[in-house]
């Protein structure tokens, strides 16, 4: 098989990829020859191990990740950032970027204290400001680990999930980045609001191009959602499940033996193995936690749950 190169051809090849090898989990969980299914299965899955492989050391070449923040309003006319609302902005957006990539490297993720060492790779900086301009470039380090995970990158791509999350979403979109993460950003966009300043977002990933246009209503649309959400309780349980969805992104989905309630689930990068060898219809014990966030003006709550472990089942094949 001849591989592709370029980092968009690489991950839209192990797209069409990951979407063959959710059909055949589904054709060998049905099927009335296992044996058969899995010799397919198995091609697949080498093929998928040669394509992330790749991926990462494609992605190691590249290390340094661009995003544009562009900010426009009346103080601003004269193309110039003053430097006290820079210096305003710059520590919740900072937070931000920090939290949210740390939510994806460390199994805990959430926590008020990060490992400064961690900080110092992710490398964040104030690549430049133009003289007459009102754009600021940020760059930061986008090398993968050696299980093909960029943190930065990851989270990136999370913090755009949320700034387009409507109030359905949003719950979900804060649990991928952490809550703390979520409050810098409201923070950074309270901070717009009050200075009455627009900024566009805007970063060229391998895949795609990622925008956010954050104009007066649309900076208050999304600050508000962030605000609503309380402070969440987080409590664990174990429970038997079968596994009725896996999918990318570290999502999948599994039925409660129990109770029959079917759970979305994300997990840590360091399930990742385990969860690969897992095929639809398997049954597993899991113990998971649970996040309960609130919703304050309109008193509902909503869950979002997190894989933390997963186990034989006893008397599962």
């Amino acid at each position: 098989m001849n591989f592709p190169t370029e980092i968009p051809e690489l991950e839209a090849q192990l797209a069409r990829l990951l979407g063959i090898r959710e059909e055949q989990e589904q054709s060998l969980a049905e099927s009335a020859m296992p044996e058969v299914e899995r010799i397919f299965l198995s091609s697949t899955e080498r093929l998928q191990e040669e394509l992330e492989r790749r991926l990462r050391i494609a992605k190691a070449e590249r290390a340094h990740e661009v995003l544009s923040l562009e900010l426009s309003g009346v103080q601003l006319a004269r193309g110039c950032v003053p430097l006290r609302l820079l210096a305003k902005l710059a520590e919740p957006f900072n937070a931000a970027l920090e939290q949210s990539a740390w939510r994806v490297w460390d199994k805990e993720g959430d926590v008020a204290r990060i490992d400064t060492e961690f900080i110092r790779q992710l490398d964040l900086q104030l690549a430049g400001i133009d003289v007459g301009s009102t754009q600021l470039s940020i760059i930061g380090n986008t090398a993968p680990d050696l299980t093909g995970v960029s943190a930065l990158e990851t989270a990136l791509r999370e913090v755009f999930d949320v700034l387009g999350a409507d109030v359905d979403a949003m719950s979900d979109r804060v649990h991928a980045i952490g809550f703390r993460a979520g409050k810098s950003l409201c923070d950074f966009l309270r901070l717009l609001e009050r200075e009455h300043v627009a900024a566009d977002l805007n970063w060229r990933a391998p895949d795609q191009t990622y925008q956010w246009h954050g104009d007066g209503r649309e900076i208050t649309r999304v600050r508000a959602l962030l605000d609503d959400i309380g402070e969440p309780e987080t409590t664990t349980e174990s429970f038997r499940a079968r596994v009725n969805v896996l999918s990318i992104r570290n999502r999948m989905e599994v039925e409660r033996l129990d109770t029959g309630e079917k759970l979305r689930l994300s997990y840590h990068k360091s399930l990742s193995d385990a969860v690969h060898e897992l095929h639809l219809a398997d049954e597993r014990v899991l113990q998971v936690e649970k996040t309960t966030y609130p919703f304050v003006a309109s008193r509902r709550k909503r869950d979002a749950y997190r894989l933390m472990e997963l186990q034989p089942a006893a008397g599962s094949q």
